[in-house]
């Protein structure tokens, strides 16, 4: 038995939140359910795929105290739907009934015993870090995460936060992206492999204020208002990153980002659909960018641009470029570069020497016979 009175935009804001935790398809049919059950004045709203749960609350008039599992999917269209006035929710069984305005609703759920045991916050002491910067920090770093790579450990971004600051990086093997921050710091120590799911999750749910962060043993968790996402963690050592960053290029590229994603933008429309190669001629007094497809064309223009260092040509990936400027918000960047085989270093030009700094890497991708003709 269930009975209880909620508005419109929370029963709906709830849902949207634990909505993004549902898995797109899945075996097991309790998984695509959302586990309803009063709390007090509140109503508790969770959802998992066992590996990431979300859960949240939000106010409620509770007549009757009780608990149920719903169809997520369909729940969410139905309320998504309503008008904007109070939702009912009353009900015994399996089956509820969700009123609104002139409608009325039935719907068949489960029993809450049939929904798996939902994790718990550990005893862990947290990490207090502003919800910006980690949604900064996921933001220009979770683009760089490898996609179902062999090496478990490249499927998700490392989190280090401690005394001695903050620090996320990802790398696919193709591309590698860090941010660290000296003026963020936590004696609680968390040294964590953070699935894409999670980082996704957090930077589409997060809104304001601090995040505490909890880190034990293989699980993880983000708390942040009346919301809660918990994670497991990806086990194994992260690749030593830090070698494969060069010290020593000496050929300067001074560029406007927004300047470079336009051309990009243009020359990629000739690029080899399937390579997306784009071919930098660097000289000193001028710059070309140029793509080309055997069934295409090509194309070509000249970047305005300040470069220091030796005449060669460099090729990329351009999806893999644009993306790593598309997750920055600096106005200038600097490309560092030694030859057309050595990763290049991109960094906010403005960046002043201190405790916080942002840095992408790219692996260059060699050019074929023709293209360096």
């Amino acid at each position: 038995m269930i009975k209880l009175l909620v508005n419109h935009s929370d029963l709906l804001k709830g849902l949207n939140c634990v909505a993004t935790a549902l898995p797109t398809r899945s075996s097991l049919p309790y998984l695509t359910n959302v586990l309803l059950e009063t709390d007090g004045e509140t109503l508790r709203l969770s959802a998992t795929d066992l590996d990431t749960t979300v859960i949240t609350k939000i106010p409620a008039s509770v007549t009757t105290s009780g608990s149920i599992t719903l169809p997520g999917k369909k729940l969410h269209e139905i309320v998504r739907e309503l008008p904007e006035e109070e939702v009912r929710l009353s009900g015994t069984g399996n089956r509820i009934t969700i009123s609104c305005g002139q409608g009325s609703f039935s719907l068949s759920g489960n029993s809450s015993e049939q929904f798996p045991s939902l994790p718990s916050r550990s005893g862990a002491e947290p990490a207090l870090v502003p919800v910006d910067v980690l949604s900064d920090a996921i933001r220009k770093t979770s683009y760089a995460v490898a996609r179902d790579d062999y090496r478990a450990t490249l499927n998700g971004a490392l989190l280090d936060i401690g005394d001695n600051g903050f620090e996320m990086v990802a790398t696919d093997g193709h591309r590698l992206s860090c941010i660290t921050l000296g003026s963020i710091s936590s004696n609680s120590h968390i040294h964590a492999l953070i699935t894409q799911k999670a980082l996704n999750l957090f930077a589409k749910l997060s809104s304001e204020g601090d995040v505490q962060i909890r880190f034990k043993g293989s699980q993880i968790s983000f708390e942040f208002g009346d919301t809660i996402i918990f994670s497991r963690t990806i086990d194994g050592e992260y690749p030593p990153y830090r070698k494969v960053i060069p010290t020593d290029n000496d050929c300067v590229l001074s560029v406007s980002r927004e300047d470079l994603l336009a051309v990009l933008r243009r020359v990629k429309t000739m690029a080899n659909p399937s390579t997306h190669q784009i071919k930098f001629s660097l000289e000193q007094d001028r710059i070309l960018v140029h793509s080309e497809s055997a069934d295409a064309g090509e194309a070509q223009e000249e970047l305005n641009a300040q470069y220091s260092g030796r005449p060669f040509q460099i090729g990329f990936n351009g999806i893999f470029l644009m993306e790593i400027l598309r997750n920055m918000s600096c106005s200038r960047i600097l490309m560092s570069m030694k030859d057309s085989n050595t990763a290049v270093l991109i960094n906010d030009e403005e960046e002043t020497e201190g405790t916080d700094s942002y840095l992408a890497l790219i692996m260059p991708v060699k050019l074929s016979k023709m293209e360096e003709e």
